[in-house]
């Protein structure tokens, strides 16, 4: 399975150094040797994590202009080449496609993206013709089985986090 571990943002100085918004784990870039930009190989020849940042040079980027054409490209890995998740811990694409129930097992819609803003990833589930966002924590989502496409939400504190209404 392919995982999205990034995004180019920008080229960073002269070099061929690209800055890049982690996706997931930005430790992931860290390790990853064999990515894809966009479906074109690559190796990272160098990495380093800074202020929330991945910057990371190339073996096909050694200056500013060939960076500049990887601008807005999504860095990706297998992640059998990735370390293994801890507890409670997901890739986003395991989540995406996930049916969301309350306790009560009402159905609550699917998710249909997870994005990372730095504090917590945010799940946006959709419904019918309305959507919602919210935090991905411990203490809303209490049951996650991306197996059987099945989450669990505790409704209570689902409502706390979300302007969401039946």
């Amino acid at each position: 399975m392919r995982v999205e571990l990034g995004k180019v943002l920008k080229p960073q100085g002269i070099k061929g150094e690209l800055k890049v918004l982690p996706l997931s784990k930005p430790e992931f870039l860290l390790e990853a040797k064999e990515i894809t930009l966009d479906n074109k190989p690559a190796r990272i020849t160098k990495c380093s994590i800074r202020e929330g940042y991945a910057y990371i040079m190339l073996d096909i980027c050694s200056d500013r202009n060939t960076a500049e054409t990887l601008r807005d490209a999504i860095v990706s890995a297998d992640s059998e080449n990735l370390s293994e998740l801890e507890q409670g811990e997901y890739y986003f694409e395991d989540l995406i496609g996930c049916k969301v129930y309350n306790e009560k097992g009402e159905d609550l819609g699917e998710v249909i993206e997870v994005e990372n803003y730095g504090t917590a990833d945010i799940i946006t589930i959709h419904k019918g013709f309305s959507s919602i966002a919210c935090p991905f924590l411990n203490d809303v989502f209490v049951d996650v089985d991306t197996k059987s496409k099945k989450i669990v939400v505790d409704s209570a504190r689902f409502l706390e986090v979300t302007d969401y209404e039946d």
